[in-house]
């Protein structure tokens, strides 16, 4: 792990080279070369369907964070205002669920293109050309930036682990290094859904069909 968080232009590469990533080159090289590969294809849509389903589980769990934070800043009102009472602990748990569902939601959002686009040109493109977007900027636009997170964010928990971080606060949480681990693991989805993103793209330009967005109600 240590090996992967250090800052080789070796372990950069590994951290690029996800298996996902090289199958959606792969597709286009073997699609270059005029020749056909069909099981590659089914494990591709296999894996594409994995990874979703993998996203769509973690949002299913992390959206019940939104009404527990809710409930918990209402709580926090009452008994302050209401009652004169303060207690620590509450306060930063509403922190910490914050920070879980937004960074656990990311993957699931990317899944159903709900990040916010600045590309004025996508929605009038066609099905190839939004899969060449796709693939390009999953490629070489989100796996850096996520790269960079996972790298940077993982030494950052890594120390916080050393020595248990725990809040500033005596009565507060004393797990800030769980909290600053949900960085690099938010990371790593990102990197995941990013794969599965570009490996979907490359069956689109292979001239498979483009495996639509799974979740777990589909699937079920």
């Amino acid at each position: 792990m240590s090996f992967l968080f250090s800052n080789t232009v070796l372990s950069w590469a590994l951290l690029w080279a996800q298996p996902l990533l090289l199958m959606a080159f792969a597709l286009l090289f073997i699609r270059a070369l005029g020749r056909r590969a069909e099981t590659l294809v089914e494990i591709s849509i296999r894996l594409v369907h994995v990874v979703d389903r993998i996203s769509s589980a973690i949002i299913e769990s992390a959206k019940w964070l939104a009404p527990m934070m809710a409930l918990t800043v209402a709580a926090l009102v009452i008994t302050r205002y209401v009652f004169g009472l303060s207690a620590i602990k509450p306060q930063e748990s509403v922190i910490y669920m914050h920070a879980l569902l937004f960074l656990l939601a990311a993957p699931a959002t990317l899944l159903t293109n709900g990040h916010v686009r600045v590309d004025i040109y996508y929605a009038k493109l066609s099905e190839r050309g939004r899969a060449i977007v796709d693939l390009l900027g999953a490629s070489f636009l989100l796996m850096p930036v996520a790269i960079l997170i996972f790298k940077y964010g993982g030494n950052y928990a890594a120390r916080a682990w050393v020595f248990h971080e725990g809040s500033a606060e005596a009565n507060g949480l004393q797990a800030v290094y769980l909290l600053k681990t949900s960085i690099p693991v938010f990371a790593a989805l990102m990197m995941a859904q990013g794969s599965a993103m570009a490996l979907r793209a490359a069956l689109c330009l292979y001239g498979a069909p483009m495996p639509a967005p799974q979740t777990i109600e589909e699937h079920v």
